[in-house]
C-alpha cells in the first residue's frame, strides 16, 4: 500500500482537498445567500445537534500533524478506528441532549486533539513495522 501512496502523491492529494474547499468558499462567498459558504455552514452545524464535528476535527488534526512516536495500543492498529466509531456512535445518541456553550467547543476539540495524538496517531507507522513484524512499541507492549 506504501507504494501507491507515496509522499508525492499523498502532498497532491492534500493540496486537490484544500483548493476544491477554497474554490468551493470563494464561489459560495459570491452567490447571494448570506453567510452560505463551508465555513459557515461547519460553524452552524458544530454549534447546534452536530456539535462533534469540532471532535472530529480535532481527532484529525491530531492524527495528521501531531503523533506520537510509540503506539499506544501496540500493534493493533484497527483498535483506535474501532474505538473512534463507539465514541461517534456515543455522540451521535446524545447529539439532542446537549446543548452546547462555547466552552464545550473547546473541551471537544482538546480532547480530539489529544485522541488524535495518543491514540490514533499516524507518526509511529514507518517505525513499528520493519520485515512485517511489529517492533519499536511502547513500554506496555513488551509482551505482544
Amino acid at each position: 500500500m506504501s507504494e501507491i501512496f507515496t509522499p508525492k502523491v499523498v502532498w497532491t492529494i492534500v493540496q486537490v482537498c484544500i483548493s476544491i474547499i477554497i474554490l468551493l468558499n470563494l464561489i459560495l462567498n459570491l452567490n447571494k445567500v448570506k453567510n452560505d459558504t463551508v465555513n459557515n455552514r461547519l460553524s452552524l452545524w458544530a454549534n447546534g445537534k452536530y456539535f462533534f464535528i469540532t471532535f472530529f476535527w480535532g481527532v484529525l488534526g491530531g492524527h495528521f500533524f501531531l503523533g506520537s512516536a510509540k503506539p499506544l495500543f501496540c500493534c493493533n492498529w484497527w483498535l483506535p478506528v474501532a474505538l473512534l466509531v463507539v465514541i461517534a456512535g456515543i455522540l451521535m445518541l446524545l447529539r439532542n441532549k446537549i446543548k452546547v456553550k462555547p466552552y464545550h467547543q473547546v473541551i471537544l476539540i482538546i480532547c480530539g486533539l489529544i485522541y488524535g495524538h495518543f491514540v490514533w496517531s499516524q507518526r509511529h507507522e514507518d517505525t513499528i513495522f520493519e520485515n512485517g513484524i511489529c517492533e519499536n512499541t511502547n513500554i506496555f507492549c513488551k509482551d505482544d
